[in-house]
């Protein structure tokens, strides 16, 4: 009966909303603005360095929020929320910037093994609630094993040609034949399912769906993830709609001792707005 008044954006939130609120997840609201000096000491872990800024009117200089996990962290306690907010970014294809609509989840605390099934699951569930009954696809990897060989002034070298699947530029930076086997995956569980850690590969296992490919060119930011990496993608949109995964590190930087796990959902995309 809403189908009048929302916004198709506003009808995934929705649906999304629904969905992780029946697995015992919390509405966390935040502000948009921050603190510009929070976010100047962690450009590492942001998708652009540009940060949108402004002074307030005591003088002190603000920031409009270019990440909801960063912003979470730094006040929830340990728990499972959701969100559906808007992050100020500069646009790949336009460099302008862009407000970008999320909705997403945040698993915090002394995360286990359990925990992380859960997000990944979630993430599953969430791309089939949103696929209208096309295909889908959650690419699963992990960012521990990359930075496990990744080693010398190459690292950022690797880790392109990693992403780009470039064999040729692996073997040329003479990477560790793991790293190789690692880019030659077919993106069936059966032939990754070795290449991941521990807790990577008991998620993988105990999901065990037909939608899921273990990739590890989705490994992008190996400061932001420690360990299990995933980015979803459905048929007919050709950007992934889903992105997210462990984020330990971060937690630690942000003067957090809990670990973390989520992902967040680009609402845009799949109402067809790929400008972002």
């Amino acid at each position: 009966m809403y189908e009048d008044v929302l916004t198709t954006e506003e009808r995934y939130g929705l649906t999304l909303r629904t969905l992780w609120h029946s697995h015992g997840y919390q509405h966390k609201r935040m502000t948009r603005f921050e603190d510009y000096d929070y976010y100047a000491g962690k450009k590492d872990f942001l998708t652009s360095s540009a940060i949108l800024t402004f002074t307030d009117t005591n003088g002190k200089l603000k920031a409009l929020r270019p990440d909801v996990t960063l912003s979470l962290i730094r006040r929830a306690s340990a728990g499972k929320y959701y969100y559906d907010e808007k992050v100020y970014r500069v646009s790949e294809n336009t460099a302008r910037w862009s407000e970008i609509p999320q909705a997403g989840i945040e698993c915090i605390g002394d995360l286990h093994v359990n925990e992380l099934v859960e997000v990944a699951n979630l993430a599953l569930m969430s791309l089939h609630e949103l696929s209208g009954g096309r295909d889908y696809l959650l690419d699963v990897a992990d960012a521990g094993c990359v930075s496990d060989l990744l080693t010398g002034n190459d690292c950022g070298d690797l880790l392109k040609c990693l992403q780009d699947k470039n064999i040729h530029g692996l073997k040329a930076l003479n990477a560790p034949k793991k790293l190789l086997h690692m880019a030659s995956l077919d993106g069936s569980i059966a032939s990754g399912l070795e290449f991941l850690g521990t807790e990577c590969r008991h998620v993988v296992s105990a999901l065990n769906d037909a939608h899921i490919r273990i990739d590890f060119s989705t490994v992008s930011n190996l400061k932001y993830y420690n360990g299990l990496v995933l980015k979803g993608y459905i048929e007919g949109i050709p950007r992934a709609v889903l992105s997210g995964g462990q984020y330990d590190n971060m937690m630690r930087i942000a003067g957090n001792s809990m670990r973390g796990a989520g992902f967040a959902v680009y609402l845009g995309r799949i109402a067809g707005d790929y400008g972002d």
